[in-house]
Formats: structure tokens, C-alpha cells, sequence
């Protein structure tokens, strides 16, 4: 399909993207020195702006839109149609669209929808904004919300292998709004073209990993795309000397460079942003027109031929003329909108006890038991130190600390449980120094009425497996006095249903690195250090610790669960 939409302005763009850069060196570990600076060489891409686990492309997208209707002076009640490309939602349903238009304070007046698409998002978006303008009156208004964030943090919990290192490598983060106006005398040029026999050159089937075929994908880069931007230019026209700038999809720079060559386009005049920002999907064009806006400067108005191609298959041109002041500069948040998500994590809805919470191993497990969607209830003695791990966990948390009349933290967390009412699924000891008056810690939590679930999961810690490969004989002992402690707290408890468990490590060689905030530090210095075991040996210990405490081990009942081995 090609043709003009009459009395259509593209009047400006924002994108945003999130802070944390991460560099494509810092693969090295994985995929080797030759590999990684291969894979950056013909990619084109040494860094890119990742989101962490909270962050959503509608933080993004939201990001980019509230600046561009302030800079555009627009009124929340001019605008009659938000419309979202995406590929990574916030729910099944309802469309995203919806929660964006409640976000920004759109009127009931407007239409709103998701579309289901990647890399050719923009020229899509724009096409299908056009055509709903076309049924608006004069000065109607649109915003056209494009994003993805298959740029993500790499989970610590998964393995990383060179070949989904070698994938994450190209892709950032990003979000774009673009303002669409109906205004008078101003016609926009577009081309939309799609080829589903190529459905499967890129695709994504439930639970799998995204494949991709590269050669079928290169191909259709250099033959379709480049052979239509001639036909576009042809169909209306378009002389060269008219075109002040060309942005295409910045896929990689393979591609690109290719592109350019079968066009014959003049050098300096193709943009690109794929060094710094990576392949951010649909997004890439606007976040392109924004990161080079500096090369617009003198200019009151640019003339862009822009064009996005990809998943589908689908591609297309859009050929317009924008005003300069209105293009953005690009963004960096970090910003993330919580209030509607619900967890759902092994331990969702668990109020989950960690009494020790204040030393590293119980701050690990804390940490690692609030990914996993815990509440958790930090007590300890260093008050200063709970607080400092309250405010870095996503989920509801509670701090208890002794009592200042003295009292022990067994009567501190009694009285705060009863005040606020709290259900504890969960009780994790991870004081070394607890065994001779832990059964009397549980039998205290036991006698507050309501305080402990009735199918509740106890878990104690004991750091006797670096007794394994030095003193068999004291390890079996040690062993054999932490099995008959699980027994005589099951039996003093005289529930079934309760479980009493023990996870056993080896502290001589767990290296507690915390991983705080999105995991991005960890992953760095995870990667840099080699990937060494002592890293991801904690993770092993937060697993069992998982598995213990959830619904799935209820079956489980004097366990001991050895780490380390």
C-alpha cells in the first residue's frame, strides 16, 4: 500500500530509554576476547541502555510522552487517539493503551488500542494514526506510543550461555511518542508492505526463547527494503536534493551498511544510534531522529525519510517534514510504575520471617526470598542496617528489632506480628549462634494465637558443610545433633503439618556478594571476575531456601538439604 494522507503533521518526537548502560564488553567472559569484538564489529553495537526486572516499555513510553505534550503545549482534553506499538505489554489483557490513556489523564474522548508489532512499529503506527485522523476535525490531535524492552538485566538465576549472551548483545531498551496533528495543507507520504511467507524469519512461540533466521532476514533487508526505497521515492517523485536526512531501522550494522550501498545514499546522510542505543525494536527510528538532533541545528524543520522493516515480514517509508524545536533529546529514567502489578513468584502472598536478617547471609536470603515475591519480616539487632534493606526490596516488608526495654527479639517480633496482625507462612533462623535456644524462639512465636500458619514452613541454616572435607567424623556428629533438634522441634510443635527443615553450607567458600537493586551490579562484576562458582553457589542455598518454604514442598519434613558439594 502506498499513497498521501491529506492535512496530517507530524509536529514532534520524544524517546526515552532507561540509565543503566551496559557495555558489550563486559561479555567477554562468555563469549571470548575474539568473539565479543567480532560480534561488536559487525553489529555495530558496543553498548546499550537495558531495563531492570520493574521497569516496563510503558514506563518508558510515558516518559517520553508527558515532556513532548508539555513542549507542544498540548491540553490532555485535545487528544482523541493513543494508540500503542509494542510487543512487550503489560497484560494479556486489556490493552496497555488503556492504563497509558489513565496514566496521562486523557479524556473518555479518545480512541485507544494496542498493536501487536516490532520492528517496523513506527511507520505502522503512523500510518494507522493517519487514517483515524482522517475521520477527526481540524486540530485533533494523537499520540502514537511505540516501545520494547527486549533489552533487559540478565537474571542471576539463569545460565548464561554464549549463545543467548551473543542475542542479548544487540538489543536495548526504549520508548517513543510521537505527536500526530490534523492541521490543513500538509500531506504525509507513507508505504506499508508486508510478506507473511517470511512469518517465521523471526518468531516467538509461547514459552520459547525468540529465533531467528539471519540469513533470511539479511536477504529480505537488501532486496525488499532497499528495492522499495526506490520504488517510493520514484512513486512520488522524491528528488534527492529534498531528502535532508534517511533513518532506517538500525537492526545492525551489517544491514545498514548493506542498505545503504544497494541505495547508493549520499554519505552523512543516513543516521544512526545503534552504538550507543543497540536494536530497541520499533522504537529505533524516533529514538535515531532524537539521539542526532544536533545535526538539525539551524534547521526549522527537517525533512526525514524514515523507515522501518522486520518481524512479519512487514516494512515501510514514511516521508515528512518536522519542526526541529520539537524533537527531543533523549531521555534517561529509571522511573517504574508499581500500583498495578501483582506478584507472582513461588512464594506470592507468603509472610515469610528471617530473624538474622541484619548479617550477610540473612540479608542474602531476605533479598533473594523478596525476588522470589516473599513479604518479608527483617529482625535483627542493626536497626539502621533493616531499614537500609527495606527501602531496596520491590514487595511489602517489615522490620522488627529488640525491644528497647530489653526484651529479647523473640518478644519483639511476638508483639509486632500480633499488633499488625501478620500470618507468618515462614520462619528462616540464620544465626550460627541460635541452636541451643532456637526451640525455645519457636515455641514463644507458637504460643501467640493466629501468629503461625497452620502448614507453616521452619528453616534453620547451618554452616557444618565445610566440616565435610576436613573432619568427617565431627561432620556426621554435628549432623547427626541438627537432625535430632529438627525432630524435637517437630515434636514440640505436635503438628504434621508444620515442616522443619535445615539447609547445611559451606561459608568458606560462599561468596555473599548481595545482589541489590535490578541485579545490574552483580551481573558486572559476575562477568568481569570470570563467572566464578563462589558467586553462584548463594544462589544454589537461596533455591533450596525457596523450594523449603514453598507450597510445593509441603510433603517435606525433616530435610537436611546440603549446598556446596
Amino acid at each position: 500500500m502506498i499513497g498521501e494522507f491529506p492535512n496530517v503533521q507530524i509536529q514532534g518526537m520524544a524517546s526515552a530509554v532507561p540509565e543503566y548502560l551496559e557495555k558489550n564488553t563486559n561479555f567477554i567472559s562468555v563469549l571470548g576476547p575474539r568473539r565479543t569484538k567480532k560480534q561488536i564489529r559487525l553489529t555495530g553495537v558496543s553498548k546499550r541502555h537495558i531495563s531492570g526486572p520493574q521497569q516496563r516499555t510503558s514506563d518508558l513510553c510515558y516518559a517520553a510522552a508527558l515532556p513532548l505534550m508539555e513542549k507542544l503545549g498540548w491540553e490532555n482534553s485535545e487528544i482523541k487517539i493513543l494508540i500503542y506499538v509494542s510487543q512487550s505489554p503489560n497484560y494479556k489483557l486489556p490493552s496497555t493503551a488503556f492504563f497509558l490513556q489513565n496514566r496521562l489523564g486523557l479524556p473518555k474522548d479518545c480512541v485507544c488500542f494496542d498493536i501487536n508489532l516490532g520492528c517496523s512499529s513506527f511507520n505502522v503506527g503512523v500510518h494507522v494514526v493517519s487514517s483515524l485522523l482522517q475521520s477527526c476535525d481540524i486540530s485533533d490531535k494523537a499520540l502514537l506510543l511505540i516501545g520494547d524492552t527486549a533489552g533487559r538485566v540478565l537474571s542471576p538465576d539463569k545460565s548464561i550461555t554464549p549463545e543467548m549472551v551473543a542475542n542479548k548483545m544487540i538489543f536495548g531498551a526504549a520508548g517513543a511518542a510521537i505527536a500526530l496533528e490534523k492541521v490543513e495543507k500538509n500531506n504525509l507520504k507513507f508505504m506499508t508492505r508486508s510478506d507473511g511467507s517470511g512469518f517465521e524469519a523471526i518468531i516467538h512461540h509461547f514459552d520459547k526463547e525468540t529465533t531467528m533466521n539471519g540469513t533470511a532476514v539479511f536477504e529480505f533487508a537488501i532486496n525488499d527494503v532497499s528495492d522499495d526505497v526506490k520504488v517510493f521515492k520514484d512513486h512520488f517523485g522524491i528528488k534527492e536534493e529534498e531528502i535532508d536526512y534517511y533513518v532506517f531501522h538500525q537492526a545492525q550494522k551489517l544491514i545498514l551498511d548493506n542498505i545503504a550501498a544497494t541505495c547508493d545514499l549520499p554519505e552523512g546522510k543516513e543516521l544512526r544510534s545503534l552504538e550507543e542505543y543497540g536494536n530497541t525494536s520499533g522504537t529505533s527510528v524516533p529514538l535515531t531522529v532524537c539521539a542526532n538532533r544536533d545535526k538539525f541545528s539551524g534547521m526549522d524543520r527537517v525533512k526525514l525519510f524514515l523507515c522501518g522493516f522486520g518481524v512479519g515480514l512487514s516494512w515501510g517509508t514514511i516521508f515528512t517534514e518536522i519542526p526541529t524545536e520539537n524533537i527531543l533529546p533523549v531521555i534517561e529514567t529509571n522511573e517504574h510504575y508499581d500500583d498495578d502489578k501483582i506478584p507472582a513468584g513461588p512464594l506470592s502472598g507468603h509472610n515469610i520471617l528471617v530473624v538474622g536478617a541484619d548479617q550477610p547471609l540473612g540479608e542474602y536470603i531476605s533479598r533473594y526470598l523478596s525476588d522470589k515475591c516473599a513479604n518479608v519480616i527483617l529482625a535483627g539487632s542493626e536497626k539502621q542496617k533493616l531499614f537500609q534493606i527495606q527501602d531496596d526490596l520491590f514487595l511489602e516488608s517489615h522490620v522488627v528489632t529488640d525491644s528497647p526495654t530489653g526484651n529479647s527479639i523473640s518478644d519483639s517480633i511476638e508483639r509486632y506480628c500480633t499488633e499488625n496482625k501478620l500470618q507468618l507462612h515462614g520462619i528462616v533462623f540464620t544465626d550460627r549462634d541460635m541452636k541451643q535456644d532456637i526451640n525455645y524462639k519457636v515455641s514463644l512465636m507458637l504460643q501467640t494465637t493466629g501468629c503461625l500458619h497452620k502448614q507453616a514452613s521452619i528453616l534453620l541454616s547451618s554452616n557444618i558443610e565445610k566440616l565435610y572435607k576436613q573432619d568427617k567424623s565431627t561432620y556426621y556428629a554435628q549432623k547427626a545433633e541438627l537432625d535430632e533438634l529438627l525432630l524435637q522441634i517437630q515434636s514440640d510443635i505436635g503438628s504434621e503439618d508444620v515442616r522443619v527443615n535445615a539447609v547445611l553450607y559451606d561459608d568458606t567458600t560462599l561468596d555473599l556478594t548481595q545482589i541489590t537493586g535490578s541485579g545490574q551490579d552483580w551481573i558486572t562484576k559476575y562477568l568481569k571476575e570470570n563467572r566464578p562458582s563462589e558467586m553462584k553457589r548463594p544462589l544454589f542455598l537461596g533455591k533450596a531456601v525457596v523450594y523449603l518454604l514453598s507450597d510445593d514442598s509441603q510433603l517435606t519434613t525433616s530435610t537436611l538439604v546440603s549446598i556446596n558439594r
